[in-house]
Formats: structure tokens, sequence, C-alpha cells
């Protein structure tokens, strides 16, 4: 079905490029579920793919409090026996706040238990 605007310039004013090189952000918000945890990063099974080096911040909450590390994408991998369509992310803590350390301290404390 052929659109009524097909062929009709619908711009009033020209597209103009930016000068130079121009880097921009685009905030998304996804869930991600926690796969496993540890000291220095986690894994995150999520539906949306990211490529290594990308930084995102991470909400949760562990049974000790809250965490809200920030965290850097180190590799993707399929899932194959849990849920196929739905990528892994492994992702490394690059910055954490004191109550997150705290947090995850003791889950992990706890968890060892």
């Amino acid at each position: 079905m052929a659109s009524e605007y097909a062929g009709v310039e619908r711009r009033r004013v020209a597209r103009v490029g930016p000068p130079g090189l121009q880097e921009c952000r685009l905030e998304i918000r996804a869930r991600v579920r926690l796969l496993d945890i540890s000291e220095s990063g986690t894994l995150l099974a999520s539906e949306v793919r990211l490529p290594a080096g990308t930084r995102a911040h991470l909400r949760t909450g562990l049974a000790a409090g809250p965490l809200t590390p920030v965290v850097e994408i180190r590799r993707g991998e399929d899932r194959p026996v849990e849920q196929p369509s739905v990528p892994a992310l492994g992702a490394t803590f690059v910055e954490m706040d004191e109550q997150s350390r705290r947090s995850l301290e003791a889950f992990l404390t706890k968890a060892s238990e």
C-alpha cells in the first residue's frame, strides 16, 4: 500500500549536515536479567545486543541493598539452552559508589556461606 505522501516533499526547511564529526548519545532503557555476579563484573541476559566497549548504568537491588554501578560490556554470547533468542552480555564494573560496593560485598559474602 503506497503512502499518500509518496513523492511529496513535506519538509518546510532543507536539512543541513553538522560541521565536522559530531558525537551524540542515544539513551535507551532495557530490561536485563542478572545471570551471575562477582566482585569484578556480571553476566546479564538482555534482548538488546550491545557491542563490546559499550558503557551502561546498571540499576538493581541485591538482598544486601541497591547496586548501581557503571558497567562496560566486554563480550556477548548466544544462550542456546535457556533462551536462544536472548544474548548474554559479559560486563565488568568500571565505576561503583561506596553503597553499591558494600551491598555487593555483603551479597557475595552471604552467598559464599
